[in-house]
Protein backbone atom coordinates (compact mmCIF):
# COMPACT_ATOMS: atom_id res chain seq x y z
CA UNK A 1 0.00 0.00 0.00
CA UNK A 2 2.84 2.16 0.92
CA UNK A 3 4.05 2.14 -2.14
CA UNK A 4 0.92 2.88 -4.37
CA UNK A 5 0.46 6.02 -2.23
CA UNK A 6 3.90 7.06 -3.05
CA UNK A 7 3.66 6.54 -6.96
CA UNK A 8 0.33 8.50 -6.59
CA UNK A 9 1.80 11.21 -4.37
CA UNK A 10 4.29 11.64 -7.58
CA UNK A 11 1.63 11.35 -10.39
CA UNK A 12 0.06 14.54 -8.04
CA UNK A 13 3.49 16.11 -8.44
CA UNK A 14 4.34 15.94 -11.83
CA UNK A 15 0.62 17.63 -12.61
CA UNK A 16 -0.69 14.14 -13.99
CA UNK A 17 -4.34 14.62 -12.09
CA UNK A 18 -6.93 16.80 -13.99
CA UNK A 19 -10.18 17.72 -12.24
CA UNK A 20 -12.51 17.04 -15.29
CA UNK A 21 -16.01 17.98 -13.13
CA UNK A 22 -16.23 19.35 -9.58
CA UNK A 23 -19.41 19.76 -7.53
CA UNK A 24 -19.88 18.91 -3.82
CA UNK A 25 -20.60 15.07 -3.36
CA UNK A 26 -19.31 14.41 -7.29
CA UNK A 27 -15.98 15.00 -8.68
CA UNK A 28 -14.39 13.05 -11.71
CA UNK A 29 -10.25 13.23 -12.71
CA UNK A 30 -8.48 12.08 -15.24
CA UNK A 31 -5.03 10.53 -13.85
CA UNK A 32 -2.08 10.17 -16.52
CA UNK A 33 -0.38 7.26 -15.99
CA UNK A 34 2.28 6.90 -18.90
CA UNK A 35 0.64 7.24 -22.27
CA UNK A 36 -2.60 6.32 -20.90
CA UNK A 37 -5.22 8.17 -18.82
CA UNK A 38 -7.27 6.74 -16.18
CA UNK A 39 -10.44 8.08 -14.64
CA UNK A 40 -10.92 8.13 -11.17
CA UNK A 41 -14.20 9.52 -9.51
CA UNK A 42 -16.06 10.28 -6.26
CA UNK A 43 -19.42 9.99 -5.65
CA UNK A 44 -20.77 10.50 -2.67
CA UNK A 45 -17.31 9.47 -0.70
CA UNK A 46 -17.27 6.35 -2.77
CA UNK A 47 -14.21 6.22 -4.83
CA UNK A 48 -13.83 4.30 -8.18
CA UNK A 49 -11.06 3.82 -10.88
CA UNK A 50 -11.31 2.47 -14.32
CA UNK A 51 -7.67 1.18 -14.41
CA UNK A 52 -7.25 -3.01 -14.30
CA UNK A 53 -5.64 -2.89 -10.71
CA UNK A 54 -8.43 -1.58 -9.52
CA UNK A 55 -10.98 -3.63 -11.35
CA UNK A 56 -9.30 -6.53 -10.33
CA UNK A 57 -8.59 -5.68 -6.56
CA UNK A 58 -11.79 -4.27 -5.90
CA UNK A 59 -13.76 -7.62 -6.77
CA UNK A 60 -12.01 -9.20 -4.77
CA UNK A 61 -12.79 -7.24 -1.37
CA UNK A 62 -14.85 -4.25 -2.79
CA UNK A 63 -13.78 -0.59 -1.14
CA UNK A 64 -10.66 -2.03 0.47
CA UNK A 65 -8.90 -1.24 -2.36
CA UNK A 66 -6.77 2.11 -3.60
CA UNK A 67 -4.87 2.45 -6.38
CA UNK A 68 -1.52 4.44 -7.52
CA UNK A 69 -4.07 6.71 -9.50
CA UNK A 70 -7.19 6.86 -7.05
CA UNK A 71 -4.43 7.93 -4.09
CA UNK A 72 -3.26 10.89 -6.71
CA UNK A 73 -6.91 12.60 -7.25
CA UNK A 74 -7.15 12.18 -3.46
CA UNK A 75 -3.65 14.20 -3.39
CA UNK A 76 -5.84 16.85 -5.61
CA UNK A 77 -8.76 16.72 -3.99
CA UNK A 78 -6.74 18.20 -0.79
CA UNK A 79 -5.06 20.37 -3.08
CA UNK A 80 -8.69 21.59 -4.29
CA UNK A 81 -10.21 21.41 -0.79
CA UNK A 82 -7.33 23.65 1.07
CA UNK A 83 -7.47 26.44 -1.39
CA UNK A 84 -10.89 26.61 -1.56
CA UNK A 85 -11.21 26.64 1.97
Amino acid sequence: MADRITEGYKLYKNEDVLVEHYEPGHIIFKVKNKDDFYIVSMLYGYWNCDCADYTYRNQRQPGSFYCKHLQAAQFKLLDLLNTKG
